[in-house]
């Protein structure tokens, strides 16, 4: 991990977290079915493993997004503690600035 959390691209952190975090959804979503059909099919061990393996997936991925929403909050404090004249709200207002500007596909330019 940078020790420089203002170096640490926002728009990258969630888009990171929401592709993990859904992934492991899905797999958890997966195996929950896989374990409803096994038991359907009378495979009891099978459906109880894959019904571990599941609640360990949703486990994770609430693990994940919380450390990943903890880092961008200490990112986000990184970038809102810069020694500067201007006043939080507008230090704020920079911040937010610069992350969705980083989402845009497009920068946001005046015509």
């Amino acid at each position: 991990m940078p020790t420089d959390l203002t170096a640490i691209d926002l728009a990258t952190l969630n888009t990171v977290q929401g592709l993990i975090v859904a992934a492991l959804r899905n797999q958890c979503c997966l195996w929950e079915q896989q374990s409803s059909d096994a038991a359907a099919d009378g495979r009891l061990s099978s459906a109880l493993m894959l019904e571990q393996w599941a609640f360990a997936a949703d486990l994770l991925a609430g693990l994940v997004s919380t450390e990943v929403s903890a880092l961008f909050g200490q990112a986000l404090d990184a970038r809102m503690n810069w020694s500067s004249p201007r006043s939080a709200g507008d230090q704020l207002l920079d911040a937010l600035t610069l992350e969705i500007a980083s989402a845009q596909s497009e920068p946001l330019v005046p015509v």
